[in-house]
């Protein structure tokens, strides 16, 4: 970080990064598709990684200049989806759907939202290191309550799954869901407090810290779950 006269600078999610964290997770997710496609597993995994590498991409088309608002929306409706994908992957490690219908509805309303209402993003602003949306303010809030509401209700989910379920691999994977939740969470919490400007941009903040939660899922989650749908399939 730096403090100069135009505020502070995160440079860790500079364009550069951002197109550098893109590939990253692009390269992941076709990873795990490949893993997926070997063990015959859910494909709920590489579509997590793919939204996360749209929206870098998404920010880093914004920054330079094209179609910012376009890029604005689709960038908004990948990032929609991640809570919902995530307690998907908890309910299919689970085999229990108890929340998956109500995430899965919320989602859709507020990506269809995003990308059909006209005045929903207003603008889409490349700060040089962060990516500020202004969505309309009647819907900004409601979108916070689902967004870290699902995350969460996540964290809620696979900490209840550590203790009801018997593989101890999957108590291993549910763990390192926790992780990877708290991976982003907490220093997005931290730069929210300490740096208040970060507020008006704190979607792209939370998914610059996300790389780490995308390398969690693809190198210990993944496997994990990749195997246990294989020895299912021997039973």
């Amino acid at each position: 970080m730096n403090n100069n006269k135009q505020g502070i600078k995160l440079y860790c999610f500079s364009p550069l990064i951002m197109i550098i964290t893109f590939v990253i997770e692009i390269l992941m997710a076709l990873y795990t598709f490949i893993q997926s496609r070997k063990h015959k597993s859910d494909l709920g995994i590489v579509f997590l990684l793919i939204f996360l590498g749209l929206f870098q991409l998404s920010e880093y088309l914004i920054c330079r200049n094209c179609s910012p608002l376009l890029w604005g929306r689709i960038g908004i409706f990948a990032i929609t989806f991640l809570p919902v994908l995530g307690i998907y992957i908890i309910a299919k490690m689970n085999n229990n759907s108890k929340f998956l219908k109500l995430a899965v509805a919320s989602s859709v309303a507020f990506a269809l939202y995003f990308v059909l209402a006209p005045n929903s993003i207003s603008d889409v602003t490349c700060s040089g290191n962060y990516i500020i949306f202004d969505i309309k303010s009647s819907i900004h809030a409601l979108y916070g309550y689902y967004y870290f509401g699902f995350l969460i209700l996540g964290i809620w989910e696979a900490n209840r799954s550590i203790k009801t379920n018997k593989s101890k691999a999957l108590k291993t994977a549910f763990k390192w869901l926790i992780v990877g939740y708290l991976s982003f969470i907490l220093p997005l919490t931290a730069v929210y407090i300490l740096i208040p400007i970060t507020r008006a941009a704190i979607a792209s903040v939370m998914c610059g810290f996300a790389v780490v939660f995308a390398i969690i899922l693809t190198f210990k989650i993944a496997p994990i779950y990749h195997k246990h749908v294989k020895s299912k399939d021997k039973k």
